[in-house]
């Protein structure tokens, strides 16, 4: 037996281990207190315990409460050494080891039941007193409480009866529209049948007055062919105002033929404008004469009157000469005899011209002025008035007034008059100036050397001209008229006029378009493309306008379009420029004063671009070819590009540099050959003489006769 010793103060002290009893009492757990957001909790019938918390078996709390509960172990040996350990069981995953604390604290507890665990160790370390525990029920919010799911699966089976409510109704309605839809697509489908038939019967009739008015224009032009040739030589004055009243007439005859024409033309948006310059007060006082005869006639007051003596503008003369024949024709047409009619000008700085005619006629009734312009109107018909017309003339007005940017309008008073107003916002130009006549190309009877015709045809031999034309009188009607000047070859259609062509050799072809065997176009197609006929000039003659089918001729290769009728005196001078044309440009080469490009040795490829441009440019002077689109084709780039390209390395845009070059090689050829300055602008490819003068002028300071001039003075 072991026995321990310590010594003291008085003596020493003793005892054996063994004979020590250990502490046999076991701690038990007690809840102290439940505190919720802080607040301690006394029992009640409405509070989260009914008992003291110490002996209570349950815990009901609110949704999103927070507590905590407090605790001790009944030890009281060494209280100070007891350790506690807590668990809640459906919450957490493992014992919470807390030491001393004496308190565990849970916030944000989702719904549901949970059981609080307890237990603790003492002073001689082991956890052997017993566990205490207590219930946690923590109650779900309204949304999540039985009753809430209960609305919740009311509802979604009112959703789903209403939904599959819906979806039948919708099914149904589908089923209801989809015929309804075949319905509509039938008859859309039997009124587009019905529309395309109508379409195609319209564009029967539209080609075959199409078809007619062109037939009506070689008539048409031998009538006014030889009334205008007979006006030149008549000199009784009742025979001219008989012949005069014969060619107005039919020049009305072909503005109503061009009437049927231009109504295609705007089915088909071809309409464009061709711009010239000219006086359009004079323009539209010649336009009006025409209507004296009328005017008389029918015993109408028929006046004209400008605010300005001359207006130098562009516009297009053909479709100004149309917008007036229309109005006009509709003021005599609906205004009685002894009724007035005024044609005025205005003109208007800002705005630019106004034209009103005014007349003493029936007038419209106010829903009738707003739709005069739709194609096909036409209002009731007056009983005395012939003729009430097809309701397109003044849909073309409008369409032509557009086209020059213009306005026009209408005020009317029935059985007072109607006033047509029509804007026209034409800016002013300087008036041309008239050049010498040897800068031009000679006019009427004068001969290429100023020399009236009998003396010429004495000196030279009469160059040989070919004309080819299927209609017989049309044909001998230009025979007649060109044999004083030349040696006529005639052939009747395309395939003759090919072999007339290799038999006699012509210095210049006058040929229609439309003939059988083998059109014109496919002629001058062929002509051009052998060697042994390329150079011969070639005129092309149709009753077919526009631009779209002069392009077409042009195109082949030929060297001008004469539109049908025409004035005869233009196509013998357009023979005689080509003639004369062709003759000083041989002259030209023969002396070897032609613009030569030299020989150059290039090493960059920008040297090697501006010489395959400045080789391209030189070899289409005169050719409508020469765009810069097409250049831009010739080297293989964008318009873009070349555009960049020749700005960087010229300095110009290729609009101007064109433009240069073509000006430098006309003032080359002023220097250096006897040709009219007129034919010089013609060889660089300037469309007139007035056009070549003053580009000529803006670049070098001084008009081309006075450069001529100043060069030769040094020379």
């Amino acid at each position: 037996m072991e026995i321990f010793f310590f010594g003291g103060l008085d003596g020493f002290n003793f005892f054996n281990p063994k004979a020590l009893s250990g502490n046999r009492v076991t701690p038990s757990l007690v809840f102290t207190d439940l505190k919720i957001s802080n607040r301690s909790i006394i029992p009640g019938p409405h509070e989260a315990i009914k008992e003291h918390i110490s002996v209570a078996k349950e815990i009901t709390l609110s949704y999103k409460e927070n507590f905590s509960l407090d605790f001790v172990a009944l030890n009281y040996t060494a209280p100070q050494e007891n350790r506690y350990s807590y668990k809640l069981e459906g919450f957490d995953k493992d014992w919470n080891n807390v030491g001393t604390l004496r308190k565990a604290v849970y916030t944000n507890l989702d719904p549901g039941h949970y059981t609080f665990r307890l237990k603790a160790a003492g002073d001689d370390g082991l956890w052997n007193s017993p566990e205490t525990s207590i219930k946690i029920y923590v109650k779900p919010p309204f949304w999540r409480t039985v009753y809430a799911y209960i609305i919740y699966a009311f509802l979604f089976g009112c959703f789903l009866i209403t939904w599959r409510y819906w979806g039948i109704r919708r099914l149904k309605n589908k089923f209801a529209q989809e015929q309804e839809r075949l319905r509509f697509k039938q008859m859309i489908e039997q009124e587009r049948k019905e529309a395309e038939q109508k379409h195609e019967f319209d564009q029967v009739k539209i080609t075959f007055l199409t078809n007619l008015s062109h037939e009506f224009r070689t008539p048409i032009s031998l009538i006014v062919g030889p009334t205008e040739k007979l006006l030149e030589t008549e000199v009784n004055g009742k025979r001219q105002e008989q012949l005069g009243l014969i060619k107005r007439n039919a020049k009305r005859l072909l503005n109503l033929v061009n009437q049927l024409l231009d109504f295609r033309k705007l089915e088909e948006n071809e309409l464009k404008l061709n711009l010239t310059e000219g006086d359009l007060v004079s323009f539209m006082k010649e336009v009006g004469d025409s209507f004296r005869d009328m005017s008389e006639r029918k015993h109408i007051d028929f006046s004209f009157s400008s605010s300005a003596d001359h207006y130098y503008t562009s516009f297009d003369k053909d479709k100004i000469e149309r917008i007036l024949f229309n109005l006009l024709s509709n003021a005599f047409k609906f205004t009685k005899a002894d009724g007035k009619i005024w044609l005025k000008i205005e003109e208007d700085v800002a705005q630019g011209i106004k034209i009103l005619i005014t007349d003493t006629g029936i007038g419209m009734a106010p829903g009738i002025k707003e739709k005069i312009f739709e194609r096909f109107f036409q209002g009731d018909a007056n009983p005395g008035i012939m003729n009430q017309g097809t309701g397109i003339g003044l849909s073309i007005t409008k369409e032509f007034v557009k086209l020059h940017g213009g306005n026009i309008h209408v005020e009317s008073v029935q059985d007072k008059g109607s006033t047509f107003t029509v804007e026209l916002p034409l800016k002013p130009i300087a008036k041309p100036a008239e050049e010498p006549v040897s800068m031009q190309f000679l006019t009427g009877n004068d001969l290429i050397t100023g020399l009236p015709k009998e003396e010429l045809v004495q000196l030279f031999e009469k160059p040989t001209l070919l004309i080819i034309e299927d209609h017989e009188d049309f044909r001998h009607y230009l025979s007649d008229n060109l044999k004083a000047y030349y040696k006529i070859v005639e052939a009747s259609d395309g395939k003759q006029g090919w072999q007339k062509v290799l038999s006699s050799h012509p210095q210049v072809i006058v040929s229609d378009i439309n003939m059988p065997e083998m059109d014109g176009i496919v002629l001058c197609r062929k002509l051009k493309s052998d060697k042994r006929t390329s150079h011969i000039p070639i005129i092309l003659l149709t009753a077919l306008t526009g631009d779209k089918n002069q392009l077409i001729g042009l195109n082949t290769g030929a060297n001008d379009y004469l539109t049908k009728p025409f004035n005869f005196d233009i196509l013998n001078i357009k023979i005689k420029n080509l003639l004369n044309l062709n003759q000083n440009l041989k002259n030209a080469y023969s002396r070897q004063l032609k613009v030569i490009t030299p020989d150059i040795e290039v090493h960059s490829d920008d040297e090697k671009l501006m010489v395959k441009i400045t080789q391209y440019i030189e070899s289409n002077l005169d050719s409508p070819e020469l765009s810069v689109e097409e250049l831009s084709k010739q080297v293989h780039m964008s318009r873009g590009s070349l555009y960049s390209k020749i700005v960087n390395l010229t300095g110009e845009t290729p609009v101007e540099f064109i433009r240069s070059f073509k000006l430098d090689k006309a003032a080359a050829l002023l220097e250096n050959s006897d040709m009219k300055i007129s034919q010089i602008g013609y060889t660089v490819g300037f469309p007139t003489p007035n056009y070549f003068t003053r580009a000529f002028k803006a670049k070098f300071n001084m008009s081309p006769s006075d450069y001529m001039k100043l060069k030769r003075k040094t020379e």
